[in-house]
């Protein structure tokens, strides 16, 4: 859950059953912004709407920092070890993605389907245009792609509720990887994706890193460059 949403639950918490309207007050979100995130947070089960009024659902949405550190460094030794014996046995079998392509002209695909791409590292990024980590780590993943296009397929799977604004966002944005709209289904098959920006490093159809969060120019880099390198070895 990003910081908008967070702010949102924070409202509707100290206000059950605000209405949309004094909901758009008190958060100073955009119209659209706020409607895409009351939506997700209803499909997450966090809020729920009764007649023009939202209440909430859950309200023990916080994690310990320390303990959210401690898991994803835990995540982080597994993976790598697993890496490092290039033993993708320990690893589950990445669940396919297929759909068209929003932006064909710039990324040059028209429609993807994982399990016709070989012999690259694919870093599936699950994000939304509401989220502000997200909107944050697009250049960087732009920038990479474009350096490391020959061994690596940066695939960005958009959660909007409605895509309809994905094009006109992606292409003020200049991105050149292949941006798809995910189904409930894939939702679903990679975990439910509750929260994003959410990343899975997948080698030879199977998933061998996993990372919640913004990701760093560091990570990324990182993470690729060990798994390309056990590969050539």
């Amino acid at each position: 859950m990003d910081s908008y949403q967070k702010l949102v639950c924070k409202i509707i918490s100290k206000n059950s059953g605000i209405t949309f309207t004094d909901l758009l007050a008190q958060s100073k979100l955009s119209k659209d912004v706020l409607s895409d995130i009351v939506n997700s947070l209803i499909k997450e089960k966090y809020i729920y709407q009764h007649c023009k009024n939202f209440y909430l659902v859950r309200k023990n949405i916080n994690h310990t920092e320390h303990l959210r550190v401690a898991v994803l460094m835990v995540v982080l030794f597994f993976a790598f070890l697993a890496v490092s014996q290039k033993s993708y046995a320990y690893t589950p079998k990445a669940p396919n993605i297929r759909g068209a392509v929003f932006n064909p002209n710039l990324s040059g695909y028209k429609y993807i389907d994982l399990n016709k791409i070989h012999k690259k590292v694919i870093i599936l990024n699950f994000w939304a245009t509401w989220c502000p980590p997200c909107r944050a780590e697009l250049p960087m993943l732009n920038r990479f792609y474009k350096q490391n296009k020959k061994n690596v397929l940066i695939v960005g799977v958009n959660v909007n509720v409605n895509g309809a604004s994905v094009p006109e966002f992606i292409q003020k944005r200049d991105l050149v990887y292949p941006i798809v709209h995910a189904n409930i289904l894939e939702l679903q098959n990679y975990g439910g994706i509750n929260e994003v920006p959410q990343s899975f490093f997948i080698m030879h159809h199977k998933i061998v890193f996993h990372w919640t969060g913004e990701l760093t120019g560091g990570l990324l880099n990182a993470v690729v460059q060990k798994i390309l390198r056990f590969e050539n070895k």
